[in-house]
This record gives structure tokens, C-alpha cells and sequence, in this order.
């Protein structure tokens, strides 16, 4: 017995001298570095097969008006207007969310096909730029958190986002629908973000945050109406909670800059044009859509969207934000209430399409709530921890914890943080490696390395080229030959056989062309 009892003592003695080798090693700035550089080497693939990106469907019968526009004067200003006016026209005749119908007519082809590569590199700054700065704010100036340690948290919940985005061609590829939910959602996170900082600030950054959030606002009251929906509710119960609170006199001026979002939403949800486009749909009365959503949540966030990626993130998620929460007075009073609240959240996203046209089938319907459910997830794992945390520390939760806690450096993470967030790192790059040999499309990078090695992608970029060139070739009437390459993450649609398509249509315009059709075989 005394031996198992010498064997024990040494195994403990070597994992401690391990645990403090690796806490100098993996410092808190050291692994926001590491997940940086880690998620930046996971966006190459993606803006590199973009080379290969051409416009498509939308990009073409809503881009037409700007296109034209800059062919006849090269003049931004005209196209600005162009957009403007094409706005107009569909917030009277066909849907409501201007904001989104401006930057839907302006697809970068509008200043020439090949800028069009641009579109993975807007689409994912603003992911990546608007959910840095929203997180950067709740974490370091609400709670008071080590900003290496909220950075390494947001980096890995942005890789998780990026890499298993569900509706991927749709979300950061194909324009128009990314410009319109991908884009406005990004504006949305920024929206937030100012408005919290307006709280913090002071002086000239004060009203700069104020000022600029009351222009977003309003664009983003304007934009897709599952964003706008979804930050009407979010506004509606912080007001509501303030209120309850009586701090709202604290808080007046953010009247102003959410007085400007509701203007947006209200002019949005009260568009001619909403009650034109759902004569053509079979959409559910608000109280089926309202339920159907709650299933819908469950269904696609809880069953098919929470693969071993999600779920390991989580579990690297519990040590930062326990590390997180130790700086931090706020006291997580009500986990219960603030998972709750985050399922409504992201129920909510559904509602307005379920409304509309009673569907969530739409790729990026899809991937805009598997955007918000992955930053709503990340919250509340991160309240429910620092809720843990305050127990633990206040004796309630485990008697006795606080008497054996041991000092921390105020920047270093404890020998079990470290062993946890080695340990899911060290899981995740097995299991990555042992799920994409069979599934090489199961992670955005490596879908784009696939159709980049197997030249699938260099295919079908070179036959969109050449149609290009009989597009601006003076003929009229044009037949272009079938695509043979189908890249997963590039490929959303194509033009038909029929010349009298709606997507064949919206070429002509784009162009100036009579008449295109494919080839039949």
C-alpha cells in the first residue's frame, strides 16, 4: 500500500512539474497569438479559392440597374444613386428591408467581373471585425476581463463559426445573399457594440459611439428583417429590464441611437411592397410561426447544427471564462433566465421566414442563425460559468473550495485551465484529421482546398471567364456552353436553356445583351 501510495505521489509530482512548465509556455497572450494565427491560416483557403468566385441568380437581376450605371457614366455617385433609387423601387413594389435591397444592387461586378473575388474577403472582415469588437466591449469594458483572454475566446468562437457554417456558398459567396443577412448581421453586432460603449465612454468617444450607432441603427432597422426582428426583441427587453431596474435615467441618451433603429424597422415591417411579395408566398399566421420556430431551434441548433466542434468548444470555453470571472463583480444571478432568454433569441431568428414563406430551407436563412446560435451559445456558456465561478468562491457550491484555492498570478491561467485547454486542443486536431479524410467537405478550409487541389474550382472559374468574354463580345443573342465543375463552396445557381428565365432575364439587363441561353447537350 505504501508503494501505490509512493507511485501516486510521483505521478502527481510530474504532472505538476508538467502543469507549470506548460503555464509558462501557454501564457494567455501566447494562446491569443496561437488561436490568431490558427484562425487567420484557416481563412487563406477561403479567400483563395475566391479567385475563382463569379456573380450569379440575384447578383445579376437586382445588380443590373448599378451595372448599367457605372457602363454609361463611371461615375460611383451614379451608382450610388442607381442603388438608392432601386431601393426605393423594391421598398414600394416587392420587399421592405432597404438597407439590404441597397447593398444587394451593388455587387462589386458592378465595377467589373473580377472584383467580384472581393465578396468572401467583405463578408468575412465583417464576421470577423463586427464580433471582435461587440465581445471586446461586453468583455474587457463591461466585465473587466483580461483582453488575452477575451481575445482567445473569440477567436475560437469565430473558427467554430467560419469553419462548420452551415449554407457556406450563401453565407460569404454568393453576394447578394450574404450582402443581405451575412453583412446586415455584422452591422447588427457593431450596432450593439456601440451602444454598450456609448455607456462606458465619455467626452468626444461618447458622442462618436452615440452619433455612429444612430446611423447603424437606422440601416440596420432597414436590413433583413430576421436580423431586424431579432434586435427589436433584444432592445424591447433590455428597455424592459431597465425599466424593472429603475437605472433607465442612467441610460437616457441610448434613447436616441434606438429611437433611429425602430424609425429603420418600422419603415421596414410597414413597406407596400411586404404585402406585394406575400401574395406569391404560403407563409404561417405569426402565432404558428412563433411556435414553429421554438421547434425549429431545438431541431436544427440541438440536432443538427451541435456536432463534436460545437461541443468542444464549449468545453474549451469553461476554463477561459472561469479565468475570466474572476476579475469580474458581476454576480450571474440568473443562468436559468439568461439560457432561456439566448433560446428565444435565436428562435426569434426563424420567425420572420417562417412568417413569410413558412420555410427555413433557404441556405442563408440557415447559416445567419447558425451565426447568431454559435454567438448566443458562447454568451451563455459564458454567464452559466462565471455563475459557477461565484458559487464555488461564495462556499455555496462546494464547501470548503474557497479554503483550498490557491494564488494566481492575475495573468496566467491555473494548471488545470491549462490542462483542459491543451487537452481540446490536442482532441480537435486528431479528430479533425480522422473526420476530414472521409468527409474532405466537412470544414470550410478544407472544402477549399479540396475543390482547389482537384481543380474543380480552376475549372469552372475558366469556363465563367470565357463566357465573360462572349458576354462583352457585341453579339445579342448568346449561347454559352454548360458548366462541367460544380465547386461546393463557389457554385449557387446558374443561367438555364430556357432564354425566357428569370436568372437568363436578369443577365440580359446586366449586360445589354437580347437574349443567353446554356447549350442543351
Amino acid at each position: 500500500m505504501k508503494k501505490i501510495s509512493k507511485d501516486k505521489q510521483n505521478i502527481f509530482t510530474v504532472t505538476e512539474k508538467w502543469g507549470e512548465g506548460l503555464k509558462k509556455l501557454i501564457t494567455p497572450k501566447a494562446l491569443a497569438v496561437f488561436l490568431t494565427v490558427i484562425y487567420v491560416l484557416g481563412l487563406i483557403p477561403l479567400l483563395w479559392i475566391g479567385w475563382y468566385n463569379y456573380p450569379s441568380a440575384d447578383d445579376y437581376s437586382i445588380g443590373s440597374n448599378c451595372r448599367q450605371a457605372w457602363v454609361s457614366s463611371h461615375s460611383v455617385f451614379s451608382v450610388i444613386w442607381a442603388g438608392i433609387v432601386r431601393a426605393v423601387d423594391d421598398w414600394v413594389n416587392w420587399m421592405g428591408y432597404f438597407t439590404s435591397n441597397f447593398l444587394m444592387a451593388m455587387p462589386p461586378s458592378t465595377f467589373g467581373e473580377r472584383v467580384y473575388v472581393l465578396t468572401p474577403w467583405i463578408m468575412l472582415l465583417m464576421l470577423s471585425l463586427s464580433t471582435i469588437y461587440l465581445l471586446r466591449t461586453v468583455f474587457v469594458k463591461v466585465f473587466k476581463a483580461d483582453k488575452y483572454v477575451s481575445h482567445c475566446v473569440i477567436m475560437l468562437m469565430l473558427f467554430v463559426t467560419v469553419q462548420c457554417m452551415v449554407g457556406r456558398v450563401e453565407a460569404f459567396y454568393w453576394y447578394s445573399g450574404a450582402a443581405n443577412y451575412m453583412f446586415v448581421h455584422g452591422m447588427s453586432l457593431f450596432f450593439y457594440g456601440l451602444l454598450i460603449s456609448a455607456v462606458y465612454d465619455k467626452g468626444k468617444k461618447r458622442i462618436f459611439d452615440l452619433t455612429a450607432a444612430c446611423v447603424l441603427g437606422f440601416l440596420t432597422g432597414g436590413g433583413n428583417q430576421m436580423t431586424a426582428l431579432n434586435v427589436a426583441v433584444i432592445l424591447l427587453v433590455a428597455v424592459g429590464f431597465l425599466a424593472y431596474q429603475k437605472k433607465w435615467k442612467d441610460y437616457k441618451a441610448l434613447a436616441i441611437p434606438m429611437g433611429f433603429y425602430f424609425l429603420g424597422f418600422i419603415l421596414n415591417v410597414a413597406a407596400p411592397g411586404n404585402w406585394v411579395r406575400a401574395e406569391g408566398t404560403n407563409g404561417m399566421n405569426p402565432v404558428k410561426a412563433v411556435l414553429i420556430s421554438f421547434y425549429y431551434c431545438l431541431d436544427y441548433c440541438m440536432g443538427e447544427w451541435s456536432g463534436w466542434p460545437v461541443l468542444l468548444l464549449i468545453i474549451a470555453l469553461v476554463p477561459l471564462f472561469y479565468h475570466m470571472a474572476k476579475k469580474t463583480e458581476f454576480k450571474f444571478q440568473y443562468p436559468l433566465v439568461a439560457v432561456l432568454f439566448g433560446y428565444c433569441v435565436v428562435s426569434a431568428m426563424m420567425t420572420p421566414p417562417l412568417f413569410a414563406v413558412g420555410s427555413m430551407e433557404a441556405a442563408r436563412l440557415q447559416a445567419l442563425t447558425f451565426t447568431m446560435y454559435i454567438l448566443v451559445l458562447t454568451l451563455c456558456v459564458g454567464y452559466v460559468t462565471g455563475w459557477a465561478r461565484k458559487k464555488i468562491e461564495s462556499g455555496k457550491l462546494l464547501k470548503g473550495a474557497g479554503e483550498k484555492k490557491t494564488e494566481e498570478k492575475e495573468n496566467s491561467f491555473s494548471a488545470n485551465e491549462i490542462w483542459c485547454l491543451a487537452g481540446c486542443l490536442v482532441f480537435f486536431a486528431a479528430a479533425a484529421v480522422i473526420t476530414v479524410i472521409p468527409e474532405n467537405h466537412y470544414f470550410t478550409a478544407s472544402s477549399a482546398l479540396t475543390d482547389i487541389v482537384n481543380g474543380s474550382a480552376k475549372t469552372y472559374g475558366n469556363e465563367l471567364r470565357e463566357r465573360m468574354e462572349l458576354y462583352h463580345s457585341g453579339e445579342k443573342d448568346v449561347v454559352v456552353k454548360p458548366l462541367t465543375e460544380h465547386p461546393v463552396l463557389l457554385y449557387f445557381s446558374d443561367i438555364k436553356s430556357d432564354p425566357e428565365d428569370w436568372e437568363n432575364k436578369g443577365l440580359c439587363r446586366y449586360y445589354g445583351i437580347d437574349s443567353v441561353a446554356v447549350k442543351e447537350d
